[in-house]
């Protein structure tokens, strides 16, 4: 071979380079084949075409919301509607499961972004479903500001959200919390809009970090459910409550990536695993057939986060080994 030629299959000796950070990275093409499992996502509103680009992107499992506001109208919901959400979800993991080779699972509790009345009916009924094989979570829940329609006081909001956390504590489940939204690129806190582009309704509170100030409420109703801090994992991840969550707890921070309404993307996820670590960080999509999602958006962020130059076994932590020990998935492979 002519030693003025460059050696073939120059990837699997590192030659990867990345122009936007300026130097050359390892990488071997395995790294890019790294399982994923979703700890988020609304898979059960996606089509059949969708939900197969799951398999075709390497994810081991998916987690499916049952506990939808974007899917009811905007008024109060009562108990019978909640538990057909709770139902259907679970009745759709099943025929999930039999056309994917991803393993479908169901997350259920009570969302604050419509009022729920009679919510304690729902919670006398929730340790049931905690105890299915199908149910890995409690959730999604969590303090919000706004709600798309009767607004839902916050002492109304904290007494349901510990409720379930003492569900979850029971069961040993973990609870996925759902912190409020900042609109992409604007750095501005979002709020659902009105057909006219109005405010669909008034904050209940109002802060400068809304997202901040909702998750330390989370954690003072953690607290006092007595639920350990491994059991609460904070979704939409952002950078704005990243040092708190990962330095002044032991929570998990799971980043939202691959839908329009999230402001968060690889860069922000590769900069909060360099400044504190993958033991505590994980990768969610929240995919929904509503909006706009990318559905390879799991494995396009491990292809990037390795051309970031995030190691391998990194990446892994956060977008599979984290989450499959949070969700007790322990029978997938290690």
């Amino acid at each position: 071979m002519d030693s003025e030629h460059p050696a073939p299959f120059a990837k699997s000796m590192g030659a990867f380079r990345n122009e936007e950070l300026g130097h050359d990275i390892d990488i071997s093409p395995a790294d890019a084949h790294i399982p994923w499992i979703d700890n988020h996502t609304h898979a059960h509103t996606l089509s059949w075409d969708d939900r197969h680009k799951f398999d075709l992107g390497g994810g081991f499992a998916v987690v499916c919301i049952a506990s939808t506001a974007h899917y009811a109208p905007y008024r109060p919901m009562g108990p019978e509607e909640v538990r057909r959400q709770w139902d259907d979800t679970i009745r759709q993991a099943h025929i999930i499961d039999r056309s994917h080779l991803f393993e479908p699972y169901v997350a259920t509790g009570i969302h604050t972004l419509v009022k729920k009345p009679n919510w304690e009916e729902l919670i006398d009924v929730l340790p049931e479903y905690a105890a299915l094989d199908e149910v890995v979570a409690i959730g999604e829940t969590g303090i919000d500001h706004i709600q798309y329609g009767e607004p839902w006081p916050l002492e109304g909001q904290k007494a349901v959200i510990e409720a379930q956390m003492e569900v979850a504590r029971d069961a040993a489940l973990p609870v996925l919390c759902h912190t409020p939204s900042i609109s992409k690129g604007e750095g501005k806190w979002s709020l659902p809009k009105t057909e006219e582009g109005g405010d669909l309704a008034e904050p209940i509170f109002e802060s400068e970090n809304p997202k901040l100030t909702a998750v330390e409420i989370d954690l003072e109703l953690k607290d006092s459910a007595g639920l350990a801090d491994e059991q609460l994992v904070f979704n939409h991840g952002h950078p704005s409550i990243a040092e708190f969550v990962l330095e002044s707890t032991d929570c998990y921070l799971s980043v939202s990536t691959g839908q329009w309404i999230r402001s968060t993307d690889s860069e922000d996820i590769a900069e909060i695993i360099e400044t504190y670590g993958p033991d505590k960080v994980m990768v969610d999509t929240d995919t929904a057939g509503l909006v706009q999602t990318d559905k390879f958006a799991m494995r396009r962020t491990i292809i990037e986060l390795i051309q970031r130059g995030i190691p391998a076994e990194d990446v892994r932590k956060v977008v599979y080994e984290n989450p499959r020990e949070v969700l007790g998935l322990t029978h997938l492979p290690e």
